[in-house]
């Protein structure tokens, strides 16, 4: 019993993930959809799948391999072009 509540605490430690809301005015097409994947690409499993960006709500929703810092998520933002307004934790 020890054992398997040891690996279950392992696991849920070495594969969490954290999903993160960021509100980001001014995107308006798909070239916006694109830059965001391709500034995140090194920090999910899959762009395509991780990357939620809805143009309508000005907002992209990421799930991280793993927790990263705001400064960083500010940077990648920026790197697209925009500015992030608000970081939310969703996890």
């Amino acid at each position: 019993m020890k054992i398997f509540i040891f690996l279950m605490l392992i696991s849920t430690t070495l594969f969490a993930q954290s999903n993160v809301k960021i509100d980001v005015p001014g995107m308006v097409c798909q070239m916006c959809v694109f830059g965001m994947k391709k500034n995140f690409k090194s920090v999910v499993n899959d762009p395509e799948k991780d990357v939620f960006v809805d143009l309508d709500k000005k907002t992209v929703v990421v799930n991280l391999k793993e927790k990263i810092s705001e400064d960083e998520i500010k940077k990648r933002v920026n790197d697209a072009g925009y500015n992030a307004q608000k970081i939310t934790w969703l996890k």
